[in-house]
């Protein structure tokens, strides 16, 4: 696997995200920490992870130059075309709930509703009017993660907010 190779390679795109490189990272710790991912789809699952954002901070952004950027990327690192294709198929489509997604892509939309409830990210979204937590809860794929969900977000919402 060349995944911080990848990693390395797609720094200077994911810092033009809202929320980084620390985003990317994030998701990718939530998938490996509570997916157990099968090895024969291991890299290509993590990969979609990591270039998921490269497009830039929009979905737009995301949908439009995602897929080019990844391409190259992947390109230049060797991989085969068939292994790009999927990933830039998932990059084009993370923001959107198909009935019946690959595991990799499930498990990439999971972790990126996850890592929504995290304390960094958590803030970002909760002081959007009207926000729809259990919208994003009900989306989810897994249910270990639907559970995981609803606990950090019971979590967050009891943490006391002091304006200054």
């Amino acid at each position: 696997m060349m995944l911080e190779r990848l990693f390395e390679v797609a720094t200077p795109h994911l810092k033009r995200n809202d929320f980084g490189v620390a985003h990317t990272r994030r998701v990718f710790e939530i998938a490996r920490a509570h997916f157990d991912i099968p090895k024969d789809i291991e890299e290509i699952t993590l990969a979609s992870i990591v270039l998921h954002d490269i497009g830039g901070s929009t979905v737009k952004e995301q949908y439009e130059k995602g897929p080019d950027i990844a391409n190259n990327l992947l390109s230049q690192l060797g991989y085969g075309s068939d292994f790009i294709q999927e990933v830039c198929e998932m990059i084009r489509t993370h923001h959107e709930h198909p009935k019946s997604p690959s595991l990799s892509f499930k498990i990439l939309y999971d972790s990126d509703r996850l890592v929504m409830f995290s304390p960094e990210e958590f803030p970002h979204y909760n002081s959007r009017p009207n926000f729809n937590w259990d919208e994003v809860i009900t989306l989810i794929y897994h249910e270990h993660i639907k559970n995981l969900a609803r606990r950090s977000l019971q979590e967050r919402k009891a943490i006391p907010v002091y304006k200054i």
